[in-house]
């Protein structure tokens, strides 16, 4: 699995809903990551990012811990940042 996390502090990349509860997406495909990412630039996103491979079971136990949600991109999904 791949995620997006801070080139700076380390800290996992989430989207916020419209409730305000913070999802992680983590990605099986590392492209698909790759492309997430490319798209977050395209629009100008702040913070500096990097893709990440992670074990799907520690993200999700920290997204427990933290109280984040999460989901799991798979190859066919379609998924773009939110504005």
């Amino acid at each position: 699995m791949y995620i997006l996390t801070s080139k700076k502090s380390g800290g996992v990349y989430a989207i916020e809903n419209k409730d305000r509860i913070k999802t992680v997406q983590m990605f099986v495909d590392k492209d698909d990551a790759v492309r997430y990412h490319g798209l977050l630039l395209a629009d100008d996103y702040r913070e500096p990012l990097e893709v990440t491979e992670v074990d799907e079971n520690s993200v999700i136990e920290n997204c427990n811990v933290f109280g984040y949600k999460y989901c799991i991109i798979e190859p066919n999904d379609f998924v773009v940042p939110p504005r």
